[in-house]
């Protein structure tokens, strides 16, 4: 196999493993980190279980995969731009407003998924 086969394929399954991560979000965004199978996800992105299995192993890889992916959003559509703001009030006031609004801007039906994990899992 050329190098350059081989950057598409890695290439490839990079981008296959991002698009079952988003819908990973959204389905716990939708439903809470609990209802991520490796089937249901099959189901909703239109691939195999082995497929999904030969990228997360089990239920709880793909789960903790899908909250990295998650807190990874968190941080970039809304921590990161809030530290533009200047330092006090304007910043934490822009870090809520980002809060707030990033389900909506990020098409999260269910809302924040950061949220969902916190009410699922407190003891």
């Amino acid at each position: 196999m050329s190098p350059s086969a081989a950057l598409k394929q890695t290439t490839k399954g990079e981008d296959t493993r991002s698009q079952i991560l988003a819908a990973a979000v959204q389905q716990a965004s939708r439903c809470g980190f609990e209802s991520l199978t490796i089937g249901t996800l099959a189901e909703k992105t239109g691939m195999s279980k082995s497929g999904l299995f030969a990228h997360f192993g089990s239920k709880q890889d793909l789960q903790l995969a899908a909250l990295d992916e998650a807190a990874r959003m968190f941080t970039e559509q809304v921590f990161m731009p809030a530290l533009k703001a200047p330092r006090g009030v304007k910043r934490l006031k822009a870090l809520l407003e980002n809060w707030i609004t990033w389900p909506q801007r990020a098409s999260l039906p269910g809302g924040c998924p950061v949220r969902a994990v916190c009410a699922s899992y407190r003891g």
